[in-house]
């Protein structure tokens, strides 16, 4: 019947069909593939002139590794081609008297191939069961189905058309919203300052990076599986603009965690500068109460009533000579002293002792006093507060003053 109906590898796809499914191959020519899916495309014979090179190619041959580069090139075309091209592979014709006829009992088929045929009609099932046109392939697999065969265990979507139904179309919206919120990132990152963004704005950026990271894993798993080389560059394309983008926001991230991280420094800790009062043994008729009561009054002085102190020791400096501010400080810090004496009831201690401890204090800022009038800078209240915590620690002569003196 050939000289009736003519050599199907004659026709130029069926030439290149002829080449790509020659045993002498290594392994697959994708390129040539590619190319017999873009001639069934592009010519108005391409369909047919295909689907009859493929059908020759497989129907009663005996050669295993021919027939196995026919099937591929046959689920290539399913994927990269249309509906002209569909409707052909999926009647009942072809599926029953090629696909079925090549893996019969009586032909003692290898499992690989019995397997590679098999998933293909289930794949095809699977993928034109909506579509009316297509419904050939699915009626060979129910029915054979219904007669006990087993299909072996695939995952769909490794031999569904890519082309139908929509998966093609579905990846190109999904790029097309990734692309989007790309865009979006970029203008944000270019328009907020890293320090004062708001928090409204981070979190929008914090939801289209991971929009953007779950779309890139799924083009790291799509890439090694597609044919299409269009579409496999499409994805490559995409995925080097994601990663520009992640760089630009991880430096937007650097930026604001270094920006709202200042470093403070607390100038008037005085919990680290006042050491707390040692208890020695004594033989006065001092009580330990009372000796504690003294340490917690001189304690309790370093918070509000010294920042009294303090306050307005820094305001009268600019306004009192030299000889007069150490008068003053004397007279605040004793006021303050004693109005926490009233309201506690405590014993006071000596005040004669008490005042020249704070004419020491005062003497020691004295010559930086008399060189800058305008107040009192860090440096020298620092130093302050180190000469008081020194002086409170001589508490203890105090109380052993105050034995000796009531012996």
């Amino acid at each position: 019947m050939e000289f009736l109906t003519g050599n199907p590898f004659t026709t130029p796809v069926g030439q290149r069909i002829e080449y790509a499914t020659s045993s002498s191959l290594q392994s697959e020519d994708w390129a040539l593939n590619m190319e017999i899916c873009d001639i069934i495309n592009e010519t108005e014979e391409g369909p047919r002139d295909a689907y009859k090179a493929i059908k020759k190619r497989i129907v009663g041959n005996k050669n295993v590794r021919e027939v196995m580069l026919a099937l591929t090139v046959l689920e290539v075309c399913v994927k990269n081609c249309g509906h002209r091209f569909h409707v052909l592979v999926s009647t009942r014709e072809f599926v029953e008297g090629v696909l079925v006829r090549a893996i019969l009992p009586k032909n003692n088929p290898p499992l690989v191939l019995h397997d590679r045929v098999l998933s293909l009609i289930q794949a095809w099932a699977d993928a034109f069961r909506s579509s009316p046109a297509l419904t050939g392939v699915v009626s060979v697999y129910e029915d054979l189905r219904r007669k006990g065969l087993e299909f072996p265990m695939t995952e769909l979507d490794g031999y569904s058309p890519i082309h139908t139904p929509n998966r093609v179309k579905k990846l190109k919206t999904d790029l097309g919203v990734v692309r989007g919120n790309l865009t979006v990132m970029s203008d944000m990152m270019s328009q907020l300052d890293p320090a004062t963004a708001k928090h409204s704005d981070t979190e929008l950026l914090q939801e289209l990076y991971a929009a953007c990271k779950d779309m890139q894993d799924t083009i790291m798993e799509l890439v090694p599986r597609l044919s299409e080389e269009k579409l496999t560059e499409e994805l490559l394309v995409a995925n080097d603009e994601i990663n520009a983008t992640f760089t630009r926001y991880q430096r937007f991230q650097r930026q604001r965690a270094t920006q709202q991280s200042p470093t403070y420094v607390n100038l008037i800790d005085l919990s680290a500068a006042i050491k707390p009062v040692a208890t020695a043994p004594t033989h006065c008729h001092l009580s330990r109460s009372t000796v504690d009561t003294v340490s917690s009054q001189m304690t309790g002085l370093s918070m509000r009533e010294f920042d009294e102190f303090a306050q307005n020791r820094s305001i009268s400096q600019t306004q009192q000579r030299p000889s007069e501010r150490n008068e003053g400080a004397a007279d605040s810090l004793a006021q303050a002293q004693n109005t926490r004496l009233q309201n506690t009831g405590t014993i006071p201690v000596s005040q004669t002792s008490v005042m020249d401890d704070i004419e020491k204090w005062l003497d020691v800022d004295e010559e930086d006093d008399m060189a800058d009038s305008e107040g009192v800078t860090s440096e020298e209240f620092d130093k302050f507060l180190a000469e008081r915590a020194r002086a409170a620690e001589r508490l203890p002569s105090l109380k052993a003053s105050s034995c000796d003196n009531n012996h």
